[in-house]
């Protein structure tokens, strides 16, 4: 699996972990909510962050 690939892979699991919390908002409180959702934002900063590397590199597929 290519860096690349990782990204979007790590990406994609935010993606379902966040459509998941949604759907639950009701459910969780909002303290433990507001703890997942900063913890998904440092995790979308990191890989916005690998990507541009990747990117500034060519490692990015066009």
């Amino acid at each position: 699996m290519s860096e690349f690939q990782r990204c979007l892979a790590f990406a994609s699991a935010d993606a379902l972990e966040l459509r998941r919390l949604l759907k639950r908002t009701d459910e969780i409180p909002s303290a433990e909510l507001a703890a997942h959702l900063a913890a998904l934002r440092v995790q979308h900063a990191m890989i916005g962050r690998d990507l541009d590397r990747l990117q500034k590199a060519k490692a990015v597929p066009a």
